[in-house]
């Protein structure tokens, strides 16, 4: 009775260290007490039972996921991945390396010190397979964002399911009914263990791909938009000429006014050029030239970018970039990413305002870098208690894919933080990134 039991937490232990791991999340005490109870009676009730085993952990880590960040995709594949890995490693061993030493399964079985090794070589080979490949699977949160590659993982999570009731079923049917199924498990587990390994394979280097060719994209919109930033300095250094070429001609005005002495004609155009030349300088376009003190290209492109789609939407935009501003210590193209998605909500929530109106404030604060992004609403306030849920966002309910990746940089990061107000019909973000190394 106690190597029944013993043997039962050697194998539980096995499937939560793979599970932790996985999800790189770890497991409150209550959790790991209530799986290791679903998993003990699973295995030991009806064969149907195993079932049971697969929805608690992906209850688990569905509701692990409080901010409801991950697709139902990546918690399916959470939840089997411990199971199907660890019976397609541990069949391996006994079936082709236990012979090796005279070893069957049923001895194996019946042994405590052997099941315990088997199951050490099987965590073994798993973090060997692991740092040899390379796998990041929090890499498959974002897959999920690519629709070939939310199918390939669809795809591999219902082969799972497929093989872990298949093995079970043939088993069974050995041990229990007395039917001879070894072969057929035997070529199971190859086949399948091979085809396993082939698919996560193919889904990290599709992943790298598809990262490359965003990086890629990415560097191609940088190009495009850091010329169409110098043709919007160019052009407003022509207007500035322009300006300038008139005001000669206005202070000619003027000094043949003070000649005649003709006080009406000098107050005249005085008043005129001061009117002018108000609305001439105040007008929005000109604050992108404030972007001057942001050192790297990619950051200032995406800015300027998004502040020509501002202005040519009608809406009144305001930059302040008092300091030097350097790259962050966070991955660029995430940053890129994070800024380009905030300003675009920002756009998008502005244009249905009263008034639309974004403000834009970048500061160096000696340990961090911040960034100050605040826009007009149509609502008088926006619930920031939600706006990170899932299919949620400062624009509307289904449109929260956005808010959803920026929140899930924030856990990525652990020195990225982002703070949300909202009230009076302004919806303020503030983004702080501590300098230093990153996580």
């Amino acid at each position: 009775m106690l190597d029944w039991v013993i043997t039962s937490l050697i194998y539980d232990t096995v499937i939560l260290l793979i599970y932790s791991n996985v999800r790189k999340k770890q497991m409150t005490l209550l959790e790991i007490v209530l799986t290791i109870l679903v998993i003990f009676i699973a295995d030991h009730g009806w064969f149907y039972f195993i079932v049971i085993k697969f929805l608690f952990l992906i209850l688990l880590s569905y509701f692990g996921d409080e901010n409801r960040e991950l697709s139902i995709v990546v918690h399916i594949f959470y939840g089997i991945f411990p199971f199907v890995l660890e019976s397609a490693l541990k069949r391996l061993v006994v079936f082709f390396i236990m012979p090796i030493f005279s070893v069957n399964y049923m001895v194996m079985s019946n042994s405590l010190p052997l099941f315990f090794i088997v199951e050490l070589l099987v965590l073994m080979i798993y973090f060997l397979l692991v740092n040899l490949s390379k796998v990041n699977f929090q890499d498959f949160i974002k897959m999920t964002e690519v629709t070939k590659l939310r199918r390939v993982l669809i795809f591999t999570n219902v082969t799972m399911i497929f093989y872990n009731i298949v093995i079970e079923f043939l088993t069974g049917a050995e041990f229990e009914s007395q039917v001879p199924t070894l072969l057929y498990r035997q070529w199971l587990t190859v086949i399948y263990f091979f085809f396993f390994i082939f698919m996560l394979f193919y889904l990290n280097r599709s992943y790298q791909t598809w990262l490359e060719h965003e990086i890629v994209l990415g560097k191609e919109k940088q190009l495009q938009a850091l010329s169409d930033y110098s043709k919007q300095m160019e052009s407003l250094y022509q207007e500035v000429r322009g300006f300038r070429h008139d005001y000669i001609n206005i202070l000619t005005s003027l000094k043949e006014g003070i000649d005649r002495d003709d006080m009406a004609m000098v107050r005249k155009t005085y008043e005129t050029v001061l009117e002018e030349s108000g609305y001439f300088f105040n007008d929005s376009k000109f604050e992108i030239s404030h972007l001057s003190n942001i050192e790297n290209d990619a950051i200032k492109s995406i800015l300027s970018t998004k502040m020509l789609e501002a202005h040519s939407l009608g809406i009144d935009i305001s930059v302040e970039v008092q300091n030097l501003i350097g790259a962050p210590d966070i991955s660029l193209l995430d940053y890129v990413r994070l800024l380009s998605i905030l300003c675009d909500n920002a756009i998008e929530a502005a244009i249905k305002a009263e008034h639309p109106q974004i403000k834009i404030a970048y500061f160096d604060q000696d340990d961090s870098y911040t960034f100050v992004i605040e826009n007009t609403t149509k609502d008088e306030r926006i619930p920031v208690d939600l706006i990170f849920k899932k299919n949620y966002s400062s624009k509307g309910i289904e449109r929260g894919v956005g808010l959803t990746t920026v929140n899930h940089m924030v856990t990525t990061y652990s020195n990225l933080t982002i703070q949300t107000s909202s009230k009076n019909h302004l919806f303020r973000q503030t983004v702080h990134i501590k300098k230093g190394p990153r996580r």
